[in-house]
């Protein structure tokens, strides 16, 4: 059982929706708050739409609050807990009785930019650095279109002010070539500089992926040596994350993923997806993820979820290499990717 399956008596559900007479008093210590108020300290967003908030770092505990979609809460602490088969799961401490998984979390942060660079003549990449910000059809719009989120990456084709002067960065979808306009100081414009190749004096050959799908984890080979290893979160069907050789043959900055298959329960569509690196053709790649933390186990529908500083690695490090100012290659070569079980 988890906290997603696990039934409520009515009682409970009306506690936790504030609908009793009798409802519940908030947990001692739990923050949340709107954008504008978070300074210092580690905060994540929820990015499920319920997630229940227990009395203890137990699932079978009581549930003393709901956290929605889309909203901030501030960490007091990380914790380890021991199940009753002694093995470690983490928990996220909000308040003096106010725990949750970090499952459906993102870890955030609050950066807000000021730039006066000049966007180059074709666009440049930017990257999110608040933890939502409402996307426009028109700069300073009236109904918000879409979100995007911290450490999501966007193509800014230029920058635009309002009436008041206040800047705009205009944000193509790269699926249907819509335009959409945030405020500039969400986004940070990528330097050159910071896209650069890793151990580009490595022969091709010489660097090489593996992909173990028993301990969900992924290391980079320099002449077989290992330089690189990071947690990751392939997928949660048996073979949609398939076994085998590949090479990282297609690589791009940002990208729109949508599946729509008509069930609500599995459909998504993520703007931004950072710093992807396909490794077949039918859209198996490395990415960074901004929608769960839940690193070492499966969580996806085939790709590889990074955390977004991890697939940035990756992305920078295989083959081929991608210029600063291109949106997206296929490379005549790539390199090897091995997706193994290993007992």
């Amino acid at each position: 059982m988890d906290f997603f399956t696990r039934k409520f008596t009515r009682r409970e559900f009306l506690k936790i929706m504030g609908l009793g007479a009798a409802a519940a008093a908030l947990p001692s210590g739990l923050v949340k708050a709107a954008l504008s108020d978070i300074t210092e300290g580690s905060w994540v967003r929820i990015t499920r739409y319920r997630l229940y908030v227990f009395a203890e770092p137990n699932e079978k505990s009581k549930v003393q609050d709901l956290l929605k979609f889309d909203q901030l809460v501030k960490i007091q602490d990380t914790l380890s807990v021991k199940d009753s088969k002694g093995g470690e799961h983490p928990w996220l401490k909000l308040g003096e009785d106010a725990y949750i998984q970090p499952v459906f979390v993102q870890y955030v942060e609050n950066r807000r930019n000021v730039s006066n660079a000049p966007i180059p003549e074709g666009g440049c990449l930017g990257e999110v650095t608040v933890p939502i910000i409402e996307a426009y059809y028109k700069p300073r719009g009236t109904f918000s279109k879409r979100h995007y989120y911290y450490a999501s990456t966007h193509w800014v084709r230029s920058r635009v002010f309002d009436e008041y002067g206040v800047p705009w960065y205009e944000l193509p979808d790269d699926m249907n070539g819509a335009s959409y306009y945030v405020r500039a100081y969400a986004v940070r414009l990528v330097p050159a500089e910071e896209l650069t190749p890793i151990s580009a004096d490595v022969p091709p050959d010489q660097k090489r992926i593996k992909l173990d799908l028993k301990s969900e984890s992924v290391t980079a080979y320099e002449y077989d040596k290992p330089v690189f290893n990071a947690l990751v979160s392939t997928g949660l069907a048996e073979g949609s994350t398939p076994y085998g050789t590949f090479k990282t043959h297609r690589k791009r900055p940002y990208r729109r993923m949508v599946l729509q298959s008509g069930d609500l329960n599995v459909d998504y569509d993520l703007p931004g997806v950072p710093w992807v690196s396909y490794i077949t053709m039918s859209g198996v790649a490395f990415h960074g993820a901004y929608w769960h933390s839940n690193w070492g186990h499966r969580m996806s529908n085939g790709c590889i979820n990074m955390r977004p500083p991890d697939a940035k690695w990756l992305y920078r490090w295989c083959n081929p290499t991608v210029p600063f100012d291109v949106e997206y290659l296929v490379g005549e070569t790539g390199t090897r990717v091995d997706v193994v079980y290993e007992m």
